[in-house]
């Protein structure tokens, strides 16, 4: 909103402009409103990502290319997170499901390591979401997402 009160949208005189203010608008209220749907939707992307066939799932969020983009920088704060605390929960899925070493831990182990690690999701459904759900460009996509909530997070630090 400016000094006058007028929002983007109010501003747009191009019908095409004014449907993607429009659209983003109603996506960024619903990931306001309830942030775990931006991950849900990020879920959805990434699983799709690693089929190489048809759609595996319709996200409830209609989002657009410059949605997904790594940084979610457009994201409200809270949504923004929740995706990357997903991102590093796949993203060390995906290392644990390539080393050996953690595969042949006991259970009850690989649990505690889960549990410092803070990735909050059982052990088993961390393997098998690892080992059958992903692709090379599924897993690159997610660990650029890990890269850029390092990055999000040092300028955050360094702005205040």
């Amino acid at each position: 909103m400016n000094c006058d009160g007028e929002q983007p949208v109010d501003l747009v005189t191009d019908d095409t402009c004014r449907e993607l203010l429009e659209h983003h608008a109603s996506v960024f209220a619903e990931v306001d409103r309830e942030a775990s749907a931006l991950v849900v939707a990020a879920h959805v992307h990434w699983a799709n990502l690693s089929s190489s066939t048809v759609l595996l799932a319709t996200p409830t969020l209609s989002l657009r290319a410059y949605h997904l983009d790594p940084s979610f920088l457009w994201a409200p704060l809270d949504a923004r997170n929740a995706v990357f605390a997903w991102a590093r929960g796949v993203s060390i899925a995906q290392l644990a499901a390539t080393t050996q070493l953690f595969a042949d831990l006991p259970d009850d182990c690989g649990g505690d390591v889960l549990e410092y690690l803070e990735v909050m999701m059982p052990r088993k459904v961390m393997l098998n979401l690892a080992a059958h759900s992903s692709s090379p460009k599924a897993s690159a996509w997610v660990h650029l997402i890990v890269s850029a909530a390092a990055v999000v997070s040092i300028s955050r630090i360094s702005s205040q």
